[in-house]
């Protein structure tokens, strides 16, 4: 029996939106390589996120989680897929997820803006079950973010926090070309484990 293909859900970064940076080129790429669709959300009020909201609206885009859901986070998109997470898992300790890719996440920022903060009370996130209960944690950095100039300390904190496998790549500040050959490649790496 053939295995089924990952649900893949894209979470744009701040002020961003489903056409941002690389975001209409990965799909367009993972389509015609794999005949899989990403399904970009287009999140509400991106440019003064907030929390609650956020997570309320991917519980109404989202209908099913299960070991064949997995999540595409950019930048404080990363932090709205744990929350969305950490919220579900409330209600269904049991509940698994296929895994996430995180582009350019954070967990703090050197100047951030008030908007920003409540974003870094992490406090109710229930590290270790979100660990247990999601297969597939890959987290990219670069060694030049300019909001996280302290990459080692970011790439332990996904370590610590989740049991991340963290890529660093060079030069590569917030990964917001067109086109990201980095990213594409590890998110073929995540559909291959998806699909075996």
């Amino acid at each position: 029996m053939d295995t089924p293909k990952p649900n893949i859900y894209l979470i744009p970064r701040w002020a961003g939106n489903i056409h941002s940076d690389w975001y209409d080129w990965l799909e367009l790429e993972i389509k015609n390589n794999y005949q899989i669709e990403i399904q970009r959300l287009e999140m509400p009020d991106w440019n003064e996120a907030d929390i609650e909201k956020s997570t309320q609206f991917l519980a109404e885009k989202i209908p099913e989680l299960n070991n064949n859901t997995y999540f595409i986070g950019h930048s404080v998109g990363c932090l709205a897929i744990l929350h969305f997470l950490n919220k579900q898992l409330e209600a269904d300790k049991e509940l698994k997820t296929g895994g996430f890719l995180f582009v350019a996440g954070w967990f703090e920022v050197d100047k951030p803006w008030i908007s920003l903060k409540p974003w870094f009370r992490t406090e109710n996130l229930d590290f270790p079950l979100l660990s247990k209960q999601i297969d597939f944690k890959k987290v990219v950095l670069s060694d030049n973010d300019p909001f996280t100039s302290n990459y080692n300390r970011n790439k332990s904190l996904w370590e610590k926090h989740l049991n991340a496998d963290v890529r660093l790549y060079h030069d590569k500040l917030r990964f917001n070309q067109p086109e990201e050959m980095e990213v594409l490649k590890e998110i073929e790496e995540m559909i291959s484990y998806a699909l075996k």
